[in-house]
């Protein structure tokens, strides 16, 4: 069986936690909408999670094309 470069399922467990915190807060901000509350900080909460799942996923990818090489 194949077994996961370290930092490489580090990556995997924060893209992991991130995408379940971007979900969490996707789900506040529609209550938030439905209770006529402003999300404008809710959403650049988003905005922010979203930007660090965007380098996780783009870290996987440099470390996966490192160890195609090798």
């Amino acid at each position: 069986m194949f077994e996961l470069h370290p930092e490489l399922a580090q990556l995997e467990r924060n893209i992991t936690e991130t995408q379940r915190l971007v979900t969490r807060q996707i789900a506040r901000i529609e209550q938030m909408t439905e209770q006529g509350a402003d999300t404008e900080t809710a959403q650049a909460v988003l905005h922010g999670l979203e930007q660090v799942l965007d380098y996780f996923h783009a870290q996987r990818e440099r470390i996966l094309d490192i160890l195609t090489r090798q």
